[in-house]
């Protein structure tokens, strides 16, 4: 058979101009499909005995956010059976952006400690619990917290052709930035980060005991280096 329009670079192009977006859905799908199987075959504790936090960072290592996070487990919720931190690299963006889809659709999750920019974008879209509920039942202790970042405009609702036509703004994560303990525990850097319940955790009175006392112990004195 022959080819009557030639492939060269400028081709190609304009192929992924038009049809990049079917490329990328295939990812998406593909990488979804592989954490459903993993998902359904890996044996896990119970919704209700479990807490899964995934932490976007490229400093930590694995030990030190299970030393961590056992810490709080212990002192929080020793009766929930797994307490699981999974790292998310946010170097190679293409990839992080990939695996925050995937995990967003699968409802995965149940505490995310996430960069600025993917804070900004899903937040909008109401997939974190509004936490200023939680502080004035005095559930969540903020004190001494600027929470002012943490706001945002979240969609609540849609005209007849689907697109946002109103919002309300909500607490959607704890800026961490003065939260030091986790650069000195570990060795995150938080400074454009932000700390995250998911709305569909299926687990709230754990998660967000979890959430409070990650938070505490989060509070530390201002590492040397940042004191010049």
């Amino acid at each position: 058979m022959r080819i009557s329009t030639p492939v060269n670079k400028q081709t190609l192009k304009h192929h992924l101009d038009y049809h990049g977006w079917k490329y990328l859905l295939l990812v998406v799908l593909a990488v979804f499909g592989w954490w459903l199987i993993y998902d359904m075959t890996e044996p896990q504790a119970p919704e209700d005995k479990r807490i899964d936090i995934f932490i976007q960072s490229e400093s930590t290592a694995d030990e030190l956010m299970r030393s961590f996070t056992d810490k709080v487990w212990q002192d929080a919720v020793p009766e929930m059976e797994e307490v699981n931190p999974y790292m998310m690299l946010v170097s190679d963006e293409y990839n992080a952006t990939m695996m925050m889809m995937v995990h967003v659709a699968a409802a995965d999750g149940d505490i995310y400690l996430m960069d600025e920019s993917y804070f900004k974008r899903y937040a909008q879209e109401n997939i974190f619990i509004p936490l200023e509920g939680l502080i004035a039942e005095g559930r969540l202790n903020t004190e001494g917290i600027d929470l002012t970042k943490g706001y945002v405009d979240c969609v609540s609702g849609y005209d007849d052709d689907h697109n946002p036509n109103a919002w309300e703004k909500h607490l959607c994560g704890i800026p961490m930035e003065s939260l030091y303990g986790f650069m000195t525990e570990m060795q995150v850097d938080n400074r454009k980060m932000y700390a995250c319940i998911a709305v569909n955790n299926g687990n709230d009175e754990n998660v967000i005991k979890f959430f409070d006392t990650m938070i505490q112990y989060g509070r530390g004195e201002k590492p040397d280096w940042m004191q010049n």
